[in-house]
């Protein structure tokens, strides 16, 4: 009788926890599954030896490492000034997205570095013709840069979704 009424015991406290924990939904599963976190590497073979992710995806939303105006067929930091560097910047950033599903027009936030608070507006001028319609946050200030290199922007973007 003693085991009877222990198995009953805990068939009831059973029951009990499965009634009040709430199990997943499917849209539950869906948000738990696309928030991974995914380290995707460069298809820049001398890049992938770097310390860090060229980008991270964590949904449907990437993030970008900063890139310079480094000319990754010449291996050197675009010749010319803030202009030249910033559109070497963009592009780079550009190949990147276009790599990883994305692409300018659905970038949502900037963070740019620039070495020379003088160097502002032109490198305005280079980054209003990258981003003409769709204009992202962005965040600038001057500091120091590890390289010689004039500027780095970073960026978030949305995957671009099919329609």
């Amino acid at each position: 009788m003693k085991i009877t009424s222990h198995l009953i015991l805990c068939f009831l406290i059973i029951s009990i926890i499965s009634c009040t924990t709430p199990q997943k939904t499917e849209v539950e599963k869906t948000i738990i599954e696309k928030t991974e976190i995914e380290f995707l590497e460069s298809n820049i073979e001398r890049r992938k030896k770097a310390p860090f992710s060229e980008a991270v995806r964590i949904g449907d939303i990437l993030f970008l490492t900063g890139q310079v105006g480094f000319n990754n067929d010449s291996l050197r930091i675009a010749q010319g000034g803030i202009k030249a560097e910033t559109t070497q910047a963009l592009e780079n950033i550009k190949a990147v997205l276009e790599a990883n599903g994305s692409d300018m027009e659905h970038v949502a936030k900037c963070t740019v570095i620039l070495t020379d608070v003088n160097d502002f507006a032109a490198f305005n001028e280079v980054f209003r013709q990258y981003f003409p319609k769709n204009k992202p946050a962005r965040t600038t200030f001057v500091a120091e840069l590890v390289i010689d290199a004039k500027i780095e922007i970073d960026v978030t973007a949305a995957i671009k979704q099919e329609r």
